[in-house]
C-alpha cells in the first residue's frame, strides 16, 4: 500500500508541475515562445504571449545638433510592429542620435510607459508627454510588465571604438542593458534573453561605472547580480554589439553566464558607399561572420552559434527549443523589403570593415 501511495503521488506531482508550466503557478495561461523582430540598428520587439517590449526605435538616425522626432516614420513602423503585436512598455538603451530620438514620439503615439536614461526622459517631458510616463534608470530596477515577465535594468558601458580605448562611465553616456525572463509553457525554468544597445569587452567591463560622481558595480558584475535575482544559471540568447570588438566581450561573458545563442546587432547605422540607415532600402551592408575571424573561432570552439539579421523586420521565435527564424511578411510587405534574403537596396561593403577586431584581442 505504501508503494502504491509514492507511486500515485509521484504522478501528483508530475500532473502538478505540468500544470504550472501550462498555465502558471497563478494559473494563467503561460506564452508559448517570445517572438523577436529586429528592424535596424538596436531595434527590437519582443512579443511575449500578450505583452510586447519595445526597444529603442530609431526609425531615423539623426546626428545632428538638434534632432527631432519623425512623426510619420513612427507611425508607420508601429504600424509594422502591430502586424504581430503590441507595445506595453519602451526600454532606451542609452541616449544618441541613433537609439533614442524617436522615443517621444512612440511615448507620445502608444501612451505607454517609457524606461530609459535621464538624458532621454528629459528628451519625454520636452515633447509633451507627461513626467510620470518616463522612469529615469540607474540600474539594479525590476520591471514586472506581467505575471510572466520581467526586466531586470543592467548599468551597462558604452562602446569603445579605438583599439587602446577604455571607458569607465565618466566620459561615456550612461547605458543599460536588459536581462528578460520570460516563463513559458515550454520548460518549467523561465526563458533568460540579455540585450544591450552598446557594449565594450575586457577590462572596461570589469571596471565599476562612474556616472555623475557615483560609483556603480562593473558590467559583468551587475549583469551577475540580475542573473542571481532572477534565479538564472545561464543565458538563453546574448543580444550584444556594438560595431567593434564584440570578441573581447564574449571572452568574459559567454563562459560567465553560459551563453547558448549569440545575436549580433547595432547594424546598418553607419552609411557606406551604397547607402545610409534607411528601413525601405533594406540592410545596406550584410554581417559577415568571416569579418571578425577571432570572434568566428571563439563562438565555434565554444559551440555558441551566431544568429545575425540579414534584413529589416526579420523575425525569430525562440523558446525551449532555440531560436529559429519565422517568416514576417505583412511588416516587411509595408517596407517594401523582399520575405527573404537582403533588399530591395544593393548591398554595400561594411563602413567598418578592418576595424571590427585590434591586435591582442
Amino acid at each position: 500500500m505504501k508503494f502504491k501511495k509514492l507511486i500515485w503521488g509521484s504522478l501528483a506531482s508530475a500532473v502538478a508541475a505540468a500544470v504550472v508550466s501550462a498555465y502558471g503557478a497563478g494559473g494563467n495561461t503561460l506564452p508559448k515562445d517570445v517572438r523577436m523582430t529586429w528592424f535596424g540598428i538596436t531595434n527590437w520587439h519582443y512579443q511575449i504571449g500578450d505583452v510586447g517590449i519595445l526597444l529603442d526605435g530609431e526609425t531615423i538616425s539623426d546626428f545632428s545638433p538638434n534632432p527631432q522626432p519623425n512623426v510619420a516614420s513612427v507611425s508607420k513602423a508601429l504600424k509594422a510592429v502591430r502586424t504581430q503585436g503590441d507595445i506595453d512598455v519602451i526600454l532606451v538603451g542609452h541616449e544618441h542620435g541613433d537609439h533614442g530620438v524617436q522615443v517621444p514620439e512612440w511615448a507620445s503615439q502608444t501612451g505607454k510607459q517609457v524606461y530609459a536614461p535621464a538624458e532621454v526622459c528629459a528628451a519625454v517631458r520636452k515633447y509633451g508627454v507627461p513626467a510620470a510616463k518616463c522612469t529615469a534608470l540607474n540600474g539594479g530596477e525590476t520591471i514586472k510588465v506581467s505575471d510572466d515577465v520581467t526586466v531586470r535594468v543592467v548599468r551597462w558601458i558604452h562602446s569603445i571604438a579605438e583599439c587602446t580605448g577604455f571607458g569607465h562611465g565618466t566620459n561615456d553616456p550612461e547605458v543599460f542593458g536588459f536581462l528578460i525572463t520570460a516563463k513559458t509553457a515550454g520548460r518549467m525554468e523561465p526563458l533568460q534573453l540579455f540585450v544591450s544597445d552598446s557594449g565594450a569587452g575586457g577590462k572596461d567591463l570589469t571596471t565599476p561605472r562612474v556616472s555623475k560622481g557615483v560609483t556603480y558595480g562593473s558590467p559583468i558584475d551587475n549583469l551577475r547580480a540580475a542573473m542571481a535575482a532572477a534565479g538564472a544559471t545561464s543565458l538563453d540568447v546574448w543580444q550584444g554589439g556594438p560595431e567593434s570588438r564584440v570578441v573581447t566581450q564574449a571572452r568574459l561573458i559567454v563562459p560567465a553566464f553560459k551563453v547558448k545563442t549569440f545575436m549580433p546587432h547595432h547594424l546598418g547605422v553607419r552609411a557606406n558607399s551604397a547607402s545610409e540607415f534607411k528601413l525601405e532600402y533594406g540592410l545596406h551592408f550584410p554581417y559577415a561572420v568571416d569579418e571578425q575571424p577571432l570572434l568566428r573561432d571563439y563562438l565555434r570552439q565554444a559551440g555558441v552559434p551566431q544568429v545575425p539579421p540579414v534584413n529589416y523586420w526579420d523575425a525569430w521565435t525562440f523558446d525551449a527549443d532555440g531560436v529559429r527564424p519565422i517568416a514576417n511578411k505583412p511588416a516587411k510587405a509595408l517596407y517594401g523589403l523582399p520575405e527573404v534574403g537582403p533588399g530591395p537596396g544593393k548591398q554595400g561593403e561594411n563602413p567598418r570593415a578592418g576595424r571590427l577586431e585590434c591586435k591582442g584581442d
